[in-house]
C-alpha cells in the first residue's frame, strides 16, 4: 500500500513542481511573493524525499530541487534562484515518474500520468494559497484543470475495468466506486469557491487534497 501511495506522491510532486516553476518564471509576482514561493518548493523537496525508498530515481529531483531551494532566497527578492538547476530538477522528476509508470504497467502507468495533472494541480494550489499568491487566474484555472484530469482518470478506470475478466472486475467494484466517489468529492470541494465566487481557503483545499490523494491511492491499488 505504501509503495502505491508513493506513486501518487511522486506524481503530485512532479505536477506541483511544474506549476510552481510556471508561476515563478511567468507570473507577475512581487519580491515578497517570490520569497514565499521559494519556501513552497521545500514541500516538494520533502515529497521527493518520501518516495526515495520506493524509487531510486527520486534521488535525482530531490538533490536538484534541494540545491535550487538552498540557493534561493526565502525573503523579499527579485532573483529567482538558479533556474537551470530548477529545469534540471523538472527533467529528473519527469524521468522518475516515467520510469515508475513503465514499471507499473500500462493501466497504472496512464493513471500515474493523469495524477501528475490532478494531484499536482491541487497540491500546487494548496502551496500557492499558503504562499499568499495574488495570481487570481490560477484560482480558476487549476480547479478546471483538475476537473478535466479527474474525468480522464475516470475514463482510464472504466476502460481498464471493462477489459478485465468478469470475475476480476466484480472483485474491484467496491474499490472503483470508492475511488470515483472520493475523486468527485475532492473536485467538488476544490471548486466550491468558484460556485460561491469567493477566494479559496487553505482548509478547503487541504480537504480536497486528502480526498483526491485517497481516491488516487485506491485507484492505483485496483489497477495494479
Amino acid at each position: 500500500m505504501y509503495e502505491l501511495l508513493s506513486s501518487v506522491v511522486m506524481s503530485g510532486a512532479l505536477g506541483a513542481q511544474c506549476v510552481l516553476t510556471l508561476v515563478l518564471l511567468k507570473g507577475d509576482i512581487c519580491p515578497g511573493q517570490r520569497g514565499r514561493l521559494h519556501k513552497a518548493f521545500w514541500f516538494v523537496v520533502a515529497a521527493w524525499a518520501l518516495v526515495i525508498p520506493f524509487s531510486s530515481f527520486a534521488v535525482l529531483p530531490f538533490i536538484a530541487l534541494g540545491i535550487f531551494s538552498l540557493r534561493s532566497k526565502s525573503g523579499k527578492t527579485r532573483l529567482s534562484g538558479p533556474i537551470p538547476v530548477l529545469h534540471l530538477a523538472n527533467g529528473f522528476g519527469a524521468l522518475a515518474v516515467l520510469v515508475s509508470a513503465w514499471q507499473q504497467g500500462s493501466a497504472a502507468g496512464l493513471l500515474m500520468l493523469s495524477q501528475v495533472v490532478l494531484v499536482g494541480a491541487i497540491t500546487a494550489h494548496c502551496l500557492l494559497v499558503r504562499a499568499r499568491s495574488r495570481l487570481q487566474a490560477f484560482h480558476r484555472i487549476l480547479p478546471v484543470v483538475g476537473i478535466v484530469a479527474s474525468m480522464f482518470m475516470a475514463v482510464i478506470i472504466a476502460v481498464t475495468s471493462a477489459s478485465m475478466p468478469e470475475s476480476e472486475a466484480n472483485a474491484l467494484i467496491t474499490s472503483v466506486l470508492s475511488s470515483l466517489g472520493l475523486v468527485l468529492l475532492g473536485v467538488v470541494i476544490w471548486a466550491s469557491h468558484l460556485l460561491r465566487q469567493t477566494t479559496p481557503h487553505i482548509v478547503q483545499l487541504c480537504f480536497a487534497l486528502i480526498a483526491i490523494v485517497s481516491a488516487s491511492g485506491v485507484a492505483m491499488s485496483a489497477m495494479v
